[in-house]
This record gives structure tokens, C-alpha cells and sequence, in this order.
């Protein structure tokens, strides 16, 4: 969430200093657009400095504070539902409950703070990569290698899973935040998000169903027609009358690591 933030804060960024370029009495247009050249990259400079400054800060924060969930009433992903049921996989509570949350989050270790690193191990090579590009060439140097950012930013949102891959799919049809290259490359996430193991999808099956796939389907397509933020999906036939249905299976620990980037 937050890689896309800065990457949406740069986007717009770009075009602000695009429109409001001033325009200095110089004797040669080129040294008027040196000038501006020069400004737009201290400003972009400035931005992602703020930027590594921010996620410094942050990260010395979850050392310093201790992690509260938040009230029903005041949080934005609570949902209906009430009870001290858990998942029996997880622990995690089925329904918002703030204490349930709470205890399980602090009875997990360094979890939360594991994650966080997760994200920096991923995202500060990127930051650094966009530093660079701006200090050297400016917002020229940012349109040349657009598509190269955006494969960074989906490789990047993919890799740290489903909150993000969802976060990139949202993003991915606003053209008022990313452009376009960053749009075209992250509704690859839409469908076809690198797919997990079959093997770890039958077992989840099994799971669910009780018995092994085979007893309630004749056939199943050897791997998923399609994979998403939160489960993929195969064709199969059923045994009772042949008919074709199609099989959502959800993606391993996508409670337990939601809960977490929310919860973080």
C-alpha cells in the first residue's frame, strides 16, 4: 500500500511540475530549460527523501509504540457479525472482535514487525532505483523507464500478496492516479496473478470437502484457468452428472496475512 501511495504521490507530482514550470528571463531558451530541469529534479529528490525519512520513522515506530486494534465503532474494516468464533487454521477471529485481535497479534512475536520488514526488503530497492532515475534525468529520466517501474511495482505488490495485489487491481483502472504504463502493467493483476502449487489447492480441497477432489469430480483442469488477489480458479466435472463447475480455491494464509497489513 504504501509503495503504491508514493508511487501515485510521484505521478502526480511529475505533472505538477510539469504545469507549473516558471519561466526565467535568460537569454537562450536552453538555459531556461536547464533551469527548470534543475528544479524539477531537486523538488523529485526532495519528495522520495521525505518519502525514506517517513518509512524510517515508521518502522522505528512499531519498535517504540505497541499495536492496538481499533474500536468497532470507529474502524473502517469491521464487519457484521458477532462472537468469539475462530478459525480453526489460524486462530483469527471470523468476526471483528478488538480483544480477540489484539491477543492474537501480541502472542505472535515479532509477526508484525517481520512484515513490515518484508515490505522494506522489497520496496527500498525500488525507492532507490526512482531516487536515482530523478537526480540523473529528472521527470525524463521517470517517462524512459515508465514500463520498467510499473514491472518493478506489479512484481513488487505480487510478491508481498493479497492486500497489495488487491490495492494494484483498484489502482489499475485510475488514470486520474497512475499513467498508463503503470495501469496497463498492474491489470495484469486483475487475472493473472502468479498461480500457487495444484497440489496445495487439492489438499485445501480435500479439506474443505471432507474426501479427496476425486471422489466428487471426475475431472479437474491440471492447473487453474485463472488466479487472482485472494484464490484461483479450475474447471471440473462433477461425478453426480457431468456437468462442468468451476472451483475457487482460496489462496493459503490470506486471513492470517490480511489481518496483518491491516493490522499493521
Amino acid at each position: 500500500m504504501r509503495l503504491l501511495f508514493l508511487l501515485s504521490v510521484t505521478h502526480g507530482f511529475v505533472i505538477q511540475t510539469q504545469e507549473r514550470k516558471t519561466t526565467y528571463l535568460r537569454s537562450t531558451t536552453e538555459e531556461v530549460k536547464s533551469s527548470n530541469s534543475v528544479g524539477d529534479r531537486l523538488g523529485l529528490a526532495g519528495a522520495v527523501s521525505a518519502a525514506a525519512i517517513a518509512t524510517t520513522a515508521v518502522n522505528k515506530a512499531l519498535d517504540d509504540v505497541e499495536l492496538n486494534a481499533g474500536d468497532i465503532d470507529t474502524s473502517w474494516v469491521a464487519t457484521g457479525g458477532s462472537g468469539n468464533r475462530v478459525d480453526p487454521e489460524t486462530g483469527l477471529p471470523l468476526a471483528y472482535n478488538k480483544q480477540l485481535i489484539e491477543a492474537y497479534w501480541r502472542s505472535q512475536g515479532s509477526a508484525l514487525r517481520d512484515r513490515w520488514g518484508e515490505f522494506l526488503k522489497l520496496s527500498v530497492p525500488f525507492l532507490l532505483k526512482l531516487a536515482t532515475l530523478l537526480v540523473q534525468d529528472g521527470t525524463d529520466g521517470l517517462s524512459r523507464n515508465d514500463r520498467e517501474l510499473a514491472v518493478d511495482a506489479r512484481e513488487i505488490c505480487q510478491k508481498l500478496g493479497p492486500t497489495f495485489i488487491k490495492l494494484a487491481q483498484t489502482l489499475s483502472v485510475r488514470p486520474d492516479v497512475l499513467p498508463p504504463a503503470a495501469l496497463e502493467e498492474l491489470a495484469i493483476l486483475q487475472d493473472a496473478v502468479q498461480p500457487f502449487d495444484t497440489d496445495i489447492a487439492l489438499a485445501q480441497i480435500q479439506t474443505e470437502l471432507g474426501e479427496p477432489a476425486d471422489v466428487f469430480f471426475s475431472e479437474i483442469s491440471p492447473e487453474p484457468v485463472a488466479a487472482a488477489s485472494l484464490a484461483q480458479v479450475y474447471k471440473a466435472r462433477l461425478r453426480s452428472n457431468n456437468q462442468w463447475v468451476a472451483i475457487k480455491v482460496q489462496r493459503p494464509q490470506v486471513l492470517a496475512t490480511v489481518s496483518k497489513d491491516l493490522y499493521v
